[in-house]
């Protein structure tokens, strides 16, 4: 039993905190990372992630994308 649990943590460290991270850093609710837990959300998160779009992401400027940014 405690093996059992040992494993649920280590899961749970090694898989939701990252995707946590990945999803507060693209603009998307964190909650989302919990679809690790359900049937065939170790499927669905990373296509949330890469269909979705990001509200963080940069837009390229009016120069075109491959413009430098400004210096400071």
């Amino acid at each position: 039993m405690v093996v059992i649990l040992l494993g649920g943590f280590v899961f749970a460290i090694l898989c939701i905190y990252p995707l946590w991270r990945i999803f507060a850093r693209a603009g998307l609710p964190p909650p989302l990372s919990m679809l690790v837990f359900l049937p065939l959300g170790g499927f669905v998160a990373p296509m949330i992630l890469a269909f979705a779009d990001w509200p963080n992401a940069q837009t390229p400027s009016a120069q075109g994308p491959n413009a430098l940014p400004p210096t400071r």
